[in-house]
């Protein structure tokens, strides 16, 4: 077993971020100066510019079409300007207030936190076009100003968002917000973002916007952001009940002879049924941990439990499985839950595997529901091992309550109306802060047991990241004997 390396490993990664996570290159500073949108573009001279420019493929790569952001603020308003090269016969910009789909036209986007020290930062997105149409949809508000311009060779906005508004709070120098901007190029199919690239929709790719009076020292500035998140909800470490293994399986079948190679194992993931009494305590005496599966965003097409499931807690089914997607928040379902779990740790499992959280980003009514179940799951067994199956988005909510995060489909995937398995590109960012600060990260890839190439490739990448692999087939009834 790996134990020893993959720990020291991940120490490591914890120890980087808490003495330089904040690189220089990942600070803005508005500065202190009142701005008339609309006007003498002169205005912005002086001011600091940032290239937005990083592709949000993986890896993050420059694009062709340059462009930049800066950001200026006084006591009334904050102010973004971006200029995006584009011939002016490319740009995209037809679409009105009230668009469903904004998506469509050229964009650029504002992701803002401000509040980034806490657990859980209060979030505001906007998205405008090149002619300056501020879209409704999915973003915090249209209540601001905002100039488009549309010239030869580049488009230019310009915007002031209220201060000490219902969208955002005073602010004054020495603050610090968090930030990220996006800009979309429909006919290039580039879609860049500052300050790392990467997926628009990570909540882990953010950049942080201080308030100064001056323009100031970017690596001094860095150096004190990093200073508060180590001392933060946001930036302290995490302690994993699993930080010592090397490896894990899931295997969802039956065989005597699978089962006894789970041995190979720190940590085996199952299904209820997998495995005996007698089973397990084998397992359990040769030093692997065994959780057992536990879904509490769906009901499974088979459950014991669907006769106390009430119609109304239905919202919809997931076709690839034949489940049905739950209201968790409803207490009824929450009651289900904690007597499933309360059997299954009767049995002897030393946790439980948390699938379908991802159903809140179907169903965001239900994310409070969900994260409850977490939390209630560890006050009621405060040293079982708790392992969450994607749910990116409820992240900041349960990392203090969770022991690991899997990345299912982090490399490869099945495509289920195609019945065909393939490569993906999984964005790291989404949990790659969380592993740096001590919360251990599961890559689970699908593949053939034939496709020995896929395979080694999809444990290389996840080891890059110092994440622990595994690959199996889409139903995890086999256990690969590719190992790299």
């Amino acid at each position: 077993m790996k134990r020893a390396l993959l720990t020291a490993s991940l120490l490591a990664s914890v120890a980087s971020a808490q003495t330089g996570l904040v690189p220089p290159t990942s600070v803005a500073q508005a500065v202190h100066k009142t701005i008339t949108i609309g006007g003498d573009l002169g205005q912005w001279d002086g001011l600091p510019k940032y290239a937005v420019i990083q592709s949000n493929g993986v890896p993050s790569v420059p694009v062709k079409n340059a462009g930049y952001y800066s950001v200026a603020w006084d006591a009334q308003n904050l102010y973004v300007l971006g200029v995006f090269d584009q011939p002016k016969d490319t740009v995209v910009a037809k679409l009105a207030q009230d668009a469903g789909e904004w998506w469509n036209d050229d964009v650029m986007e504002l992701f803002v936190r401000t509040t980034p020290y806490a657990k859980v930062p209060a979030e505001a997105h906007f998205a405008i076009n090149p002619a300056g149409t501020r879209f409704k949809a999915y973003t915090a508000t249209t209540d601001y100003k905002s100039a488009g311009r549309i010239e030869q060779s580049r488009w230019v906005l310009e915007l002031a968002i209220p201060l000490n508004s219902a969208t955002f709070p005073a602010a004054g120098a020495g603050d610090v917000w968090a930030l990220k901007v996006g800009r979309e190029h429909q006919k290039a199919a580039e879609y860049p973002l500052w300050p790392v690239g990467g997926d628009f929709n990570s909540p882990n790719n953010y950049g942080y916007l201080t308030f100064v009076e001056q323009p100031g020292d970017p690596a001094a500035l860095a150096q004190s952001i990093s200073a508060a998140l180590g001392k933060s909800p946001a930036g302290a470490p995490i302690t994993s009940r699993v930080s010592d293994i090397g490896s894990y399986s899931v295997y969802y079948g039956k065989k005597a002879a699978d089962v006894e190679k789970l041995k190979n194992y720190d940590l085996a993931i199952v299904q209820p049924y997998t495995v005996t009494d007698a089973q397990m305590k084998a397992l359990h005496d040769n030093g692997t941990r065994v959780i057992s599966y536990l879904t509490i965003g769906e009901l499974d097409k088979n459950s014991a439990y669907a006769g106390r499931v009430q119609p109304a807690w239905i919202l919809g089914e997931n076709k690839n499985w034949g489940s049905k997607f739950i209201d968790a928040t409803q207490s009824g379902w929450q009651a289900i839950i904690k007597e499933q779990a309360a059997a299954l740790k009767k049995r002897g499992f030393d946790g439980f595997f948390l699938d379908t959280l991802d159903t809140a980003d179907l169903y965001p009514k239900i994310a409070p529901g969900l994260v409850k179940i977490v939390e209630d799951l560890r006050a009621t067994y405060p040293d079982a091992v708790l392992v969450q199956n994607r749910g990116f988005a409820l992240l900041n909510d349960t990392s203090s309550s969770i022991d690991a995060v899997m990345f299912e489909n982090f490399s490869s995937g099945y495509d289920f109306g195609k019945k065909t398995y393939g490569s993906v590109s999984g964005d790291p960012s989404f949990v790659e802060n969380l592993s740096k600060r001590g919360l251990v990260v599961l890559a689970l890839d699908y593949a053939q047991a034939s496709q020995t190439d896929v395979i080694t490739r999809d444990y290389q990448r996840a080891k890059s990241y110092n994440f622990i692999p595994f690959v199996s087939t889409i139903n995890l009834d086999e256990i690969l004997e590719v190992n790299p």
